[in-house]
């Protein structure tokens, strides 16, 4: 991965050498360095913020070093995540993945596929083999959204015989939403936008965790994976590197890069609620996950505005002559959609909940 000085042209800050040449090269995701961004140091937002908007434009994937993440945090979460899918199978299956999408999700019953992906790649029909965990914002039984049983804001659900792990996660998921909201002002300036433009859709963020576990298959199917090709439904997504290989972007030329280890970076995409926004001037990169050599954990963190954020194309945005290309509607009102264009089920178990008579789901 390389990082290089910048480079000026007309008194404008321009995208690094370091940066345009990774992209160009498509061996190796940018690696740029946040530390001085978040020191406050003069002109580090408007540095990142080029950078952000040449990778934005080109790639969609990049990494960041000294982003103030402790790694001990990491590695505990890595540690209780593993811990996680050791616990009885039987346990497991109490917590399964229902009507909220929020639990259990066993191996291989699953196909992930979406509209996006088809239109870019190929329509998927494989089963998943990755096993996955899945939680939203942590929420109290007296929220008002969790009472009224408002799609994908329920209770999450943890296992008791793991107690450390929530305590684990919890602390990890506080770090990564500060983290996220940190990083807000590049992607505005990187828009053209005031540093605090995103300010108001993110009073109350929502995010969703993946806490994945992809064991290695000694038999694959033709077309199968551990994790399908897919464009993340985020804002932006932060996911700790980990030294297993099995990550693969999709380069401008419809490539696979298959992302190298930096001890201590984390991956940082952006998915399609950004790419609504910017008017598809930012991609929502397809991306997948191949079957690994030994034990691979991920802990995906995808980070999103409120729910009654408007998605809908920023003004600014759209160019001279151009046109909206979405429609405008809240943040829920995408989300809902994107989880089930996305994730489909092979059993009758995943919609074992039913929505009370009268509830409408709507945030």
């Amino acid at each position: 991965m390389m990082t290089s000085t910048s480079v000026k042209t007309d008194n404008k800050v321009t995208a690094s050498a370091g940066v345009r040449a990774s992209i160009a090269d498509g061996k190796d995701l940018p690696l740029l360095d946040v530390g001085p961004y978040l020191a406050g140091e003069p002109g580090a937002l408007e540095q990142l913020a080029a950078d952000v908007k040449w990778i934005q434009e080109n790639l969609g994937f990049f990494a960041i070093i000294n982003h103030g993440i402790p790694q001990s945090l990491i590695d505990e979460a890595f540690h209780q995540t593993a811990k996680l899918f050791e616990i009885p199978m039987e346990e497991k299956l109490k917590h399964r993945v229902g009507f909220h999408h929020q639990g259990y999700l066993p191996p291989k019953s699953s196909i992930l596929k979406s509209t996006a992906i088809i239109e870019k790649i190929s329509l998927n029909t494989k089963k998943d083999t990755n096993a996955a965990w899945l939680f939203m914002r942590n929420r109290t039984a007296d929220d008002p959204k969790v009472l009224a049983n408002v799609r994908h804001r329920g209770l999450n659900q943890w296992p008791d015989s793991l107690p450390d792990f929530k305590k684990a996660l919890y602390e990890y998921q506080t770090a990564m939403e500060h983290l996220s909201l940190k990083l807000l002002p590049i992607y505005a300036r990187a828009l053209g936008l005031p540093a605090d433009y995103f300010d108001s859709m993110f009073k109350a963020p929502e995010y969703y965790q993946r806490c994945a576990y992809y064991h290695p298959e000694e038999k694959m199917e033709e077309g199968q994976y551990a994790l399908a090709p897919h464009s993340d439904g985020s804002f932006l997504t932060l996911l700790p590197m980990t030294p297993v290989p099995g990550l693969q972007v999709m380069t401008p030329s419809k490539e696979w890069l298959k992302v190298s280890y930096v001890k201590g970076a984390l991956i940082v995409n952006t998915g399609q609620v950004l790419n609504r926004l910017s008017n598809d001037r930012f991609i929502a990169t397809p991306h997948r996950v191949v079957n690994p050599p030994m034990k691979r954990y991920a802990l995906t963190f995808f980070f999103y505005p409120d729910d009654d954020a408007n998605v809908g194309p920023i003004p600014a945005c759209i160019g001279p002559g151009e046109k909206a290309k979405y429609d405008s509607r809240s943040f829920y009102d995408f989300f809902v959609p994107y989880l089930d264009d996305l994730y489909h089920y092979n059993d009758a178990n995943f919609m074992k909940e039913v929505e009370p008579e009268g509830v409408t789901s709507k945030a």
